[in-house]
């Protein structure tokens, strides 16, 4: 199957059904692993019916050379790629109130970037955002992972990611960095209102220039004795601090 540059393909139940439900328009088939049957399965096929979309059986051959690495769960869809964003759009999200933004500070797993959009879509979040550079982007592995969370909002990729959280602070936004070892207890911190809230490199941490553009850094108690938490859990327990601080999801 011949797969142009502006498409992609992407695997997994959840992941389908999301794309399918949110963006019916930009899936151009559904693919089928002719030996796989399952009431879930049928449920996008209905969907995908009511949506007219093609169907097409594939056998095992395919689904290994294209998702050797991934639970595909026998399904799949060619669709086209949901655009990353770039400053022009995020300068127009900050003319909004009452924003709640994720910044992830070069993240290169896109099992954690997915599960830090999935976090992120949860809270009410109203982008993410990852350097240009040395990041993990919107691959079909961190779609899969994300369960839908990269249907639901905003990716954006910028050039300059210290002059981006500049430009965040500047509008009046908190800038509030995760840190394990420096930080103030995270549920001690004033969350009400907009804020952005960075996540550090799964090896690193928060880099030190972009620590030292946080209003405040904040740590997660851990009485269990290990030193850090993986960066996707850290995204999201600080994420729904900001939610309980804040009465409700963002809306």
């Amino acid at each position: 199957m011949k797969v142009s540059n502006d498409q992609e393909l992407v695997c997994g139940i959840n992941a389908v059904k999301e794309i399918i439900s949110i963006r019916p328009k930009s899936v151009l088939s559904l693919l089928l692993q002719d030996e796989k049957r399952s009431s879930r399965i049928e449920s996008l096929s209905n969907l995908a019916n009511k949506n007219h979309i093609e169907k097409i059986l594939e056998d095992d051959k395919f689904f290994e050379h294209n998702f050797s690495d991934q639970n595909h769960q026998g399904v799949a869809i060619l669709c086209n790629k949901r655009l990353e964003e770039n400053e022009t759009f995020l300068e127009k999200l900050l003319e909004k109130e009452n924003l709640l933004i994720l910044i992830l500070d070069h993240l290169t797993d896109p099992h954690n970037v997915g599960a830090c959009l999935r976090s992120a879509a949860a809270a009410g979040a109203d982008a993410v955002i990852v350097p240009k550079n040395r990041s993990c982007h919107l691959t079909p592995t961190v779609r899969k992972i994300s369960s839908g969370g990269s249907e639901l909002m905003p990716f954006i990729v910028v050039t300059n990611l210290n002059r981006t959280i500049e430009r965040i602070s500047d509008s009046g936004i908190k800038v509030i960095g995760a840190a394990a070892d420096t930080g103030q207890n995270h549920t001690e911190i004033d969350m009400k209102g907009s804020a952005a809230f960075i996540i550090g490199s799964e090896d690193k941490g928060l880099k030190r220039l972009t620590a030292e553009k946080c209003d405040t850094l904040a740590a997660i108690d851990m009485p269990g004795g290990i030193e850090s938490l993986n960066a996707s859990v850290t995204a999201g327990i600080i994420l729904f601090e900001y939610v309980r601080q804040n009465n409700h999801p963002k809306t």
